[in-house]
């Protein structure tokens, strides 16, 4: 199994709504600022360099962008095991009790 890079598939995935979106980043931070959320477009570029921010910064920007429903299998290799296939004991581990 690969490693995942989360910071990086998170800060992905937000670029990519705000792509889909087709606004810019300046666009998005006069949207965040209007529902309260102080952020600039440097402010914004940044945290989609860095990776970092809360998962509520990410429903805010979801928010400002009108979208209500976010795939994020585009950002995750499909190796990566999910839901209950998490449940199953790794090699040379013992059984989930």
């Amino acid at each position: 199994m690969s490693s995942v890079d989360w910071p990086t598939a998170c800060a992905r995935l937000l670029k990519a709504e705000i792509a889909r979106a087709d606004i810019t980043l300046a666009k998005l931070a006069r949207r965040l600022n209007r529902l309260g959320i102080e952020e600039t477009e440097v402010s914004l570029k940044n945290k989609l360099y860095r990776g970092t921010f809360s998962m509520a910064f990410f429903v805010q920007c979801m928010r400002a962008l009108g979208h209500s429903n976010v795939d994020v299998s585009s950002v995750i290799p499909a190796e990566v095991p999910k839901g209950r296939e998490l449940d199953r004991p790794t090699e040379g581990e013992g059984p989930v009790v």
